[in-house]
């Protein structure tokens, strides 16, 4: 349906053709495909042209027709041509706001007109006070002497006269008072809405000052309706993931995890009400493979330096695998885009996103996983246990890397990373301290009674201890961890005694980690005894620390 645009130097200085009419339109943006750096922006315009050959002009602030052209498609019965791009060809930048954009206008006109309306309707009530309280004050001025020639009759009437403007201006002040007082709260009012309709405007970013614009040269075959998709990419966006992880625990623990997006963009352009798409491909990624630059040997005299040819050759060898530049940084979605595997989301609603804000959080879908809760202690560097839960990652997709805030109980506890985990792989995640399972370590001295602390020039011994106490009102299995010591060194002899013994030893695969599983009741204290001795000869120093 759609021709693709081939854009070339010369298409673009084709331009200067005679043209039946420009048509000035917006392109407000449709749908947006964003990658963790970079977003991909598609437009529409539709627009009725007649039969012959035209210009199309949108806005195009920031364009860049020579690094990063658009990509145009026309419907059926329309061709394109060249683009062109005129710089500040609009001076009135209101003439091609966005329609959401002409509306904020106009709600910021209306708000300065009612302020204005009431400022006036203002002005005049003080012009009333000021002109009663004048009245007032003459009225008041009026002293017997003025009145003393006036005859009986007039000079009762003239006090009568008196006392009724002095008690209908003191009303009308009465009255002009709280009339004023509410004006004002009205214009308190008024003041704050003109500042949120500035803020709303503004937060639509609308174009200022003389405005670039795209020219699209359009063929159009009959008269009727055009069609034109716009494609461009712009660097100034991106997307992360992140997640909350709510740990129940009880009787029966369960796990909730709500995936989430974290998505920003600085392109200067609103997106408004768009179709929102989020994709882990990586468009800044390596796209083509290395040459194999020779790799050429060289031998030469012991001693000596290379002269004539051979020392060319050994300048041609060198010439021949130049400096490479420094990748640029990439934004990449952890080892699922280094895999070569892509994941695409579609948002189910459409979404706005400010033109510089703070970005904002969506969330996608939360699942319900089966955790495996367990208290893990390691005594020589903590003094407590922590709450540990396993899980499967049962949603069928594979979770990105990102930060996920951690909810135990309804409590928030903190934050983790995640690293990326697959569809059916493990993850586990602590979340946060027991503090009811208390942890203690030392190394026992003579005076305790002990071996303590043996040293000759060529032997140790050393006697250590640690401990689990549960403080809580109900037993606990704790998974204990104590690195024991080894040698890999064979005139290194190292021998170690555990009393209990470890129910398992190098734990998850750590050398010499001991692990035991010591149940608990409420109040029980349990602890373990290591006894250690070293050999090794006497031309050797000994590098460890229990």
């Amino acid at each position: 349906m759609f021709a693709r645009l081939s854009l070339s130097l010369a298409a673009l200085l084709a331009a200067g053709h005679a043209l039946a009419g420009d048509f000035q339109t917006t392109a407000p943006i449709r749908a947006v495909t964003v990658y963790p750096q970079g977003a991909q922006l598609t437009r529409e315009i539709t627009l009725e042209l007649p039969a012959g050959t035209h210009r199309v002009l949108l806005p195009a602030p920031g364009a860049d027709l020579w690094h990063s052209p658009p990509r145009v498609r026309a419907g059926e019965g329309t061709a394109i041509g060249a683009l062109t791009l005129l710089g500040g060809h609009v001076a009135d930048a209101e003439t091609v706001y966005l329609p959401q954009q002409a509306a904020a206008l106009a709600a910021l006109e209306a708000a300065e007109d009612a302020l204005d309306d009431a400022r006036d309707r203002q002005a005049a009530k003080q012009a009333e006070l000021a002109a009663a309280e004048a009245r007032l004050t003459f009225l008041s001025s009026v002293s017997g002497g003025a009145l003393e020639n006036l005859a009986p009759e007039a000079l009762s009437q003239t006090a009568a006269m008196i006392g009724q403007e002095t008690a209908r201006a003191r009303t009308e002040i009465a009255a002009l008072r709280p009339a004023l007082r509410a004006l004002a709260e009205e214009i308190e009012d008024l003041e704050g809405a003109r500042a949120q309709a500035r803020r709303d405007l503004d937060a639509l970013s609308p174009p200022e000052g003389p405005v670039d614009m795209l020219a699209i040269a359009v063929e159009q075959v009959a008269a009727g309706t055009a069609t034109l998709e716009i494609r461009e990419f712009v660097q100034d966006a991106g997307w992360a993931p992140a997640y909350d992880l709510r740990l129940t625990r009880g009787a029966a623990p369960g796990l909730e995890l709500a995936r989430k997006v974290v998505l920003a963009q600085e392109t200067g352009e609103p997106w408004l009400d768009v179709d929102l798409a989020l994709s882990t491909a990586d468009p800044f990624a390596q796209i083509e493979p290395t040459d194999p630059y020779p790799n050429r040997a060289v031998i030469r005299p012991k001693g000596q330096l290379l002269r004539g040819a051979p020392e060319k050759m050994a300048g041609d060898a060198m010439e021949a695998a130049p400096a490479m530049a420094e990748p640029a940084p990439i934004v990449a979605a952890g080892t699922l885009a280094a895999d070569g595997i892509t994941v695409t989301y579609s948002y189910p609603r459409k979404v706005s996103i400010p033109a510089l804000g703070d970005g904002l959080i969506l969330e996608l879908d939360r699942f319900a996983l089966d955790p495996e809760v367990t208290l893990r202690a390691t005594p020589r560097h903590d003094d407590t246990a922590f709450i540990m839960a396993e899980f499967t990652n049962t949603t069928g997709e594979p979770l990105l890397p990102g930060s996920a805030a951690l909810y135990r109980d309804g409590t928030y506890v903190g934050a983790a990373d995640l690293d990326m985990i697959p569809a059916g792989g493990d993850e586990t995640v602590s979340f946060g301290a027991m503090e009811g399972i208390r942890l203690d370590w030392r190394a026992l001295r003579t005076d305790t009674g002990d071996t303590g602390i043996v040293a000759r020039k060529n032997a140790r011994e050393e006697a250590l201890e640690f401990s689990v106490e549960n403080l809580t009102g109900k037993a606990e299995e704790v998974l204990t961890l104590f690195a024991l010591p080894f040698s890999e060194q064979e005139d290194l002899k190292i021998r170690t005694t555990t009393r209990p013994e470890p129910d398992e030893t190098d734990y998850d695969k750590d050398r010499g980690v001991g692990a035991w599983r010591l149940t608990l009741a409420p109040g029980e204290k349990r602890t373990v005894r290591v006894d250690v001795a070293l050999n090794w000869p006497d031309d050797q120093e000994l590098y460890w620390q229990p």
